[in-house]
């Protein structure tokens, strides 16, 4: 199964560089899969045993463009199955493109955030050298598994049990910090612990979620700057799972249904479900901005806006607000601004990160900052 992910990531040209290929034929990815996975099974994850399956196990694990999950809800996953994925390893061609983004060159000093089964680790270990990684995992039984496996297949880097936005200053500075968790927020921490020159390569993603890879080269004022590529989902690091979880809940009432006001609008969402580039760049516009599809058999579909303090939900021609913010209308003028650019794909995108933590989103260069509802 090895050979045939090889052979249809190279068809894809998923190694980049020749090393990167001779990496996958030498780490045996499926030593660091446990025997227990979970797939999707009609309203919850199910376990799957590669003693029972181990042809559909093997499949999974070397399936090119697919992750598997390996925690579900934290460890602890109820009777009847596990609701939220929480430790995964990632897609091959995931895996590599990352590794590709990081530009790494053997004897860099790598800070890898969120270890997992710790098979990235092994991979980074042969890169630039076992002594040259550290690798951060919040959750103290995937670190342990993850130990395990790297210990079992000789490999010693520094494995760390903490939260990963923190990094591991002891080590610090690194040449590359390498986070395989999303953040909608690149950590303070991150920006200090990156020598000058190095690079952070991290999933990305705002809250109305599409996700891009961002590669941010710090400079010599101290800031971290790149652009965004490779549209690319991962799980979010754990203090900032909070943020994939809407307002509306909290802030929808009869009460606050009563107090609302209506009007008419001719506002066409559909651009929100057809293209991710439109959303992509809304997202970058409207920090702190939800967006949920409302379906109902027999009724045209509604749109649900939600921000902190607001909502509002479009539908049949019509927008109901409550609170002080008209997010339809800042949704519509963030919509109408990517219009007027020509429609750019997220690769045109780019971020600023300055030391404080605070992130400035830019068109083309860093120079043109994205305006911010």
């Amino acid at each position: 199964m090895r050979a045939d992910a090889s052979a249809a990531l190279d068809a894809a040209d998923g190694f980049e560089q020749p090393w990167m290929r001779a990496l996958f034929g030498k780490v045996a990815r499926h030593v660091f899969v446990p025997d227990r996975v979970w797939v999707w099974s009609a309203d919850a994850y199910r376990p799957l045993l590669r003693a029972e399956a181990p042809g559909e196990w093997g499949g999974l694990v070397y399936d090119p463009a697919g992750s598997v999950v390996t925690q579900v809800d934290d460890g602890h996953p109820g009777p009847t199955g596990g609701v939220l994925p929480t430790s995964s390893i990632s897609a091959p061609n995931a895996v590599f493109t990352m590794l590709a983004a990081a530009q790494l060159e053997p004897g860099q000093r790598v800070l890898e955030v969120g270890t997992g089964t710790g098979y990235n680790a092994a991979l980074l270990c042969e890169r630039v050298g076992e002594q040259h990684v550290t690798t951060v995992e919040i959750d103290p039984a995937v670190a342990a598994g993850a130990q395990r496996a790297l210990n079992a297949e000789g490999y010693h880097p520094l494995v760390v049990t903490a939260d990963g936005e923190s990094g591991h200053p002891p080590r610090a500075p690194y040449d590359r910090i390498i986070s395989t968790a999303s953040v909608h927020r690149v950590p303070g921490a991150w920006i200090a612990q990156a020598r000058q020159a190095g690079l952070e390569v991290t999933p990305w993603r705002s809250t109305l979620q599409p996700n891009g890879l961002a590669t941010l080269r710090m400079t010599e004022e101290g800031r971290a700057e790149g652009h965004f590529g490779y549209p690319m989902a991962f799980m979010d690091v754990r203090g900032q799972r909070r943020s994939d979880h809407s307002p509306l809940g909290a802030l929808y009432s009869p009460e606050t249904w009563q107090d609302s006001a209506e009007r008419t609008t001719d506002a066409e969402l559909d651009w929100l479900t057809d293209d991710f580039h439109a959303r992509f760049a809304a997202g970058l516009m409207l920090p702190g901005m939800y967006a949920e599809e409302e379906r109902s058999p027999g009724a045209a579909p509604a749109w649900w806006l939600s921000t902190a303090n607001s909502w509002a939900r479009v539908a049949e021609g019509r927008v109901r607000r409550w609170g002080p913010r008209d997010l339809l209308a800042d949704l519509e003028r963030a919509h109408g601004h990517w219009t007027r650019e020509g429609s750019p794909e997220l690769y045109e995108y780019g971020l600023t990160v300055t030391a404080d933590g605070a992130q400035h989103p830019w068109l083309g260069k860093p120079a043109r900052v994205l305006w911010q509802a």
